[in-house]
This record gives structure tokens, C-alpha cells and sequence, in this order.
């Protein structure tokens, strides 16, 4: 009875920590800014995703003003810019993608 015990329990402990929890404290590792599991990736080194779509790739965006979409997660420098990218999402973000490219080859 003793085992049987055992392997219930055991198997209820390795199978409720297999499955995935959105809250971030449930999980045994640490989130960064790198983890995979949570967060969408950075795009443009965190420069403001407007400017870069309007070609200027040297202004940095904000934590404040992001945007996150499709997996991907744009920044901006400010409220403007980032409504402004939001008007015209698939545009901004093409030409974003294109200008980026090009100057990181």
C-alpha cells in the first residue's frame, strides 16, 4: 500500500509541474529579458520602431511606449510615435524590417 502510495503522489508532483502556468512565480527558473516562455522578442535592439521604419535607426525607444504583436515586441520613444506606428501597423512594420535589415548584414 506503502508504494502504491508513493508513486500516486509522486506521479501527481512530476505531472502538476509539466504543464504550463502563465504566472511567471509558478515556474522553477528565473524570467529575464532573454526567457522564451513569457515574453516576445525585442525587436530592433529596442530603438524606437518608427524611426527605424521612417529610417533613422539611432533613437532608442522607451519600457513605457511598447508594443507587443505577433511575438514580437516594438518600442518606441514616445506616445507619438508609437500611435503612429499603430495607424498603419503592417506598413511601419515592413518598412521597419526592411530598413533594419539592410544596415545589420
Amino acid at each position: 500500500m506503502k508504494i502504491i502510495l508513493t508513486f500516486v503522489l509522486s506521479a501527481f508532483f512530476i505531472v502538476s509541474c509539466s504543464h504550463h502556468h502563465k504566472d511567471v512565480e509558478h515556474h522553477h527558473h528565473k524570467c529575464d529579458d532573454q526567457c522564451k516562455l513569457h515574453k516576445g522578442k525585442a525587436m530592433f535592439e529596442k530603438h524606437c520602431a518608427q524611426s527605424v521604419s521612417e529610417g533613422d535607426m539611432h533613437v532608442l525607444g522607451a519600457e513605457e511606449y511598447k508594443l507587443e504583436h505577433a511575438g514580437e515586441i516594438y518600442y518606441f520613444s514616445s506616445e507619438e510615435k508609437l500611435k503612429k506606428f499603430k495607424r498603419h501597423l503592417k506598413k511601419h512594420t515592413k518598412a521597419a524590417k526592411r530598413n533594419w535589415s539592410a544596415i545589420n548584414r
